[in-house]
């Protein structure tokens, strides 16, 4: 007992010292980790910074149609930073987040450019427009406005393919072409990559159609019918969706279809009824035998 005293006496300080240390380490572990993790992780703050940036690609894309350069390019810089700093990733996919940053890499390269170009300049910012609304509001994005605009230019193809009006067919198309690359940031963000995919590969293909030095008119035709469905459920509509002209370009014969129609409806009925009355008035009963 005695000779342990000393050494108590020589290491105690020591021993001391060292668990103060391991204790004070393990209070600032939690702290340092703290520290280092500066991009939030809850949901709530990726949407707040999605609807920030909406809000700051909405007041870009109309200082663009004011005209402002230098407004554009402030809001361009805080769009910039918004998605450097934020994790919106969290919102969509990879391909949707590189989408977005190539809507933002495109206006960047608008603003860059030593002469203003007015259409560059405004398809660049109706791009991130529509992108930085599509992360913000999933359920009813802006880019779902297009659809009557790309619907009607395919009711154009098809008018001009009847008539056998090529150049038509053509316009229509190129029109329709521009529409959709300017939602198309928007689209890669909510549709998975095989809806993307389709979409590309249909426009791409229609474009060697219509462009073609000799156009076969019964392929253009096969394709606008496959265009018509695609799009359909690109826009988050029914596959059968009809393709109908507006009531006022059917020359007013729609309301004789439709009372054609009803008679011929109630025509079949009554000769269903007719039949199963018939049918009952010759049932013949059998009486069983015992």
């Amino acid at each position: 007992m005695l000779r342990s005293l000393p050494f108590n006496r020589k290491y105690r300080w020591f021993i001391i010292w060292f668990a103060a240390l391991i204790l004070s380490m393990q209070a600032a572990a939690p702290q340092a980790y703290a520290g280092d993790r500066q991009v939030p992780e809850r949901p709530e703050d990726a949407a707040k910074q999605a609807a920030a940036l909406s809000r700051k690609a909405d007041e870009l894309y109309q200082h663009v149609l004011a005209g402002d350069i230098n407004q554009t390019k402030a809001k361009l810089q805080e769009i910039n930073v918004i998605f450097e700093s934020s994790p919106l990733q969290k919102l969509t996919t990879v391909e949707g987040m590189h989408a977005l940053s190539e809507s933002i890499i495109e206006m960047k390269e608008a603003i860059a450019r030593v002469q203003i170009d007015k259409d560059q300049w405004f398809t660049a910012s109706a791009k991130l427009r529509m992108a930085a609304d599509s992360l913000n509001n999933p359920k009813q994005p802006i880019w779902l406005q297009y659809y009557k605009l790309i619907r009607e230019e395919l009711n154009l193809m098809r008018a001009g393919l009847d008539q056998g009006d090529m150049l038509a067919v053509k316009k229509a198309y190129d029109r329709l072409q521009e529409h959709y690359e300017v939602i198309r940031p928007a689209v890669i963000i909510q549709r998975t990559p095989s809806d993307v995919t389709m979409a590309d590969s249909w426009m791409s293909y229609m474009g060697g159609l219509v462009n073609a030095v000799t156009p076969k008119p019964a392929e253009v035709e096969s394709m606008i019918g496959q265009g018509e469905e695609m799009f359909n459920g690109l826009f988050g509509k029914k596959k059968d969706y009809p393709a109908l002209a507006p009531l006022e370009q059917v020359d007013g014969s729609w309301p004789w279809l439709f009372w054609g129609g009803a008679f011929i409806a109630v025509i079949l009925a009554y000769t269903a009824y007719r039949k199963y009355r018939g049918e009952k008035n010759n049932f013949k009963k059998v009486t069983p035998r015992t």
